[in-house]
């Protein structure tokens, strides 16, 4: 899961979780539990590369220099997303989160790195600052997730990026584990996730200040096609795709994850 940090999250390790904690026990009473989980975890769209794929294709798409181009990561965490795309020749990075948990590999990228709570936090830089920002499933954690979002619109340039990562909750196995159990899967007592982010709060809290350019649904489809279910779930799949647009229905039907990537107006 996505080594996130803000006002309070839970995260978990393979098999080991943390409930829910305050800033305030995170960097406190918690804290060497949070480094030791927090810098070791790596989220799932980074390590099925999903994530450094959808930034790559949509950095292409509104920019061309990747070494000049300007990136704030929110909620660094362990550091993986940046040494990960640093390899595909991006090189100014920026990044805060509520304590340091990244990795020495990442560390020696940053231009700089801030302390925060960027759930209450004004961001420490200048309007402008910044072609693209990074979420990677950060938002539903935080206390106070439209503030942040309202000071990235800040910090951004005009027609800079703001690509974010939430929980995909009308996903069939998200509503099949709703159905069955009243609750999101991402969002139980014993996980991390606070905030929900249907379609229409995303718009109304989020949306409304950018412009949106892109919808990306993550997938795990070798996870989606294990088992007897699985093996019909493959046949569906090779024959939606011999249709316009099938697999990337069926992608989106499967989906946990959603990414949002925004742009803000150029004027």
């Amino acid at each position: 899961m996505r080594s996130d940090i803000g006002s309070g999250r839970v995260v978990s390790i393979v098999k080991r979780a943390m409930r829910y904690l305050t800033a305030d026990e995170i960097k406190t009473a918690h804290r060497d539990e949070a480094h030791e989980i927090l810098g070791e975890c790596v989220g799932k769209s980074i390590r099925d590369r999903f994530a450094i794929e959808v930034f790559n294709r949509y950095h292409d798409r509104f920019f061309s220099d990747r070494s000049r181009t300007r990136i704030l990561d929110l909620g660094i965490a362990s550091g993986a997303f940046l040494v990960e795309i640093a390899k595909d020749g991006y090189r100014d990075f920026t990044a805060c989160d509520i304590d340091n948990y990244a990795k020495p590999e990442a560390q020696v990228l940053l231009r700089e790195f801030r302390v925060l709570d960027f759930s209450w936090e004004k961001l420490p830089w200048p309007d402008a600052s910044f072609d693209i920002v990074t979420a990677w499933c950060v938002l539903p954690h935080l206390e106070n997730p439209f503030f942040a979002a309202r000071e990235v619109g800040r910090v951004l340039r005009p027609g800079g990026l703001f690509i974010f990562t939430t929980p995909f909750l009308t996903s069939k196995p998200s509503m099949d584990y709703f159905v069955e159990h009243g609750d999101f899967k991402s969002y139980r007592v014993t996980n991390n996730h606070i905030v929900l982010f249907p379609r229409g709060v995303v718009q109304k809290t989020i949306i409304s200040f950018f412009e949106l350019v892109g919808t990306e649904y993550h997938a795990r489809l070798w996870k989606i096609f294990r088992g007897p279910r699985g093996f019909l779930r493959r046949i569906l799949y090779r024959i939606a795709g011999l249709f316009p647009g099938g697999e990337g229905t069926l992608q989106k039907r499967w989906a946990y994850n959603i990414v949002y990537i925004l742009r803000r107006p150029q004027t």
